[in-house]
């Protein structure tokens, strides 16, 4: 099938900044995918306002085993990353899809590239690969909701 491409385009995307560390487990016999999946993972991110040429910047965070206090082993690690969006204005879009382009589709872009990021710097690691798994961006949408209304 032929591809259709969006009308949301990813102009840049750069890392900004990123912390690895690993703490060595005291049994040797752990299972990565069990410990993996007990690590807790916090994600913040900060839209800029649409600028007159149409371009919106998103910077977003992602963490993964680093709270305070946390003492599971392996992996803590940090990721910063930005990226710049653009939507085509070459076709007329309805105003609830530019919204959904907007907000859900390029926090879900930016998150895929951070996760990708995430599993290069593990890959090499003690214990293989660490694959960030699936985040429900309507949630991270609605508590970035709530939290700006408390402030």
């Amino acid at each position: 099938m032929k591809a259709k491409f969006s009308p949301l385009q990813l102009l840049d995307f750069k890392l900004l900044e990123s912390h690895y560390e690993f703490v060595v487990p005291e049994q040797d016999d752990l299972d990565p995918i069990v410990l993996f999946s007990s690590y807790p993972v916090e994600i913040d991110f900060d839209m800029s306002p649409i600028e007159e040429d149409g371009e919106i910047q998103l910077i977003t965070r992602i963490e993964v085993n680093v709270e305070d206090g946390n003492k599971i082993p392996g992996y803590k690690l940090m990721v910063e990353g930005g990226g710049t969006f653009k939507i085509s204005e070459s076709e007329e879009i309805e105003e609830g899809l530019r919204n959904n382009l907007l907000k859900f589709s390029t926090l879900n872009m930016m998150i895929n590239n951070l996760r990708n990021i995430i599993y290069q710097i593990t890959n090499l690691g003690p214990l293989g690969g660490y694959l960030l798994p699936p985040i429900d961006i309507t949630k991270l949408l609605n508590d970035k909701a709530k939290e700006q209304e408390v402030k």
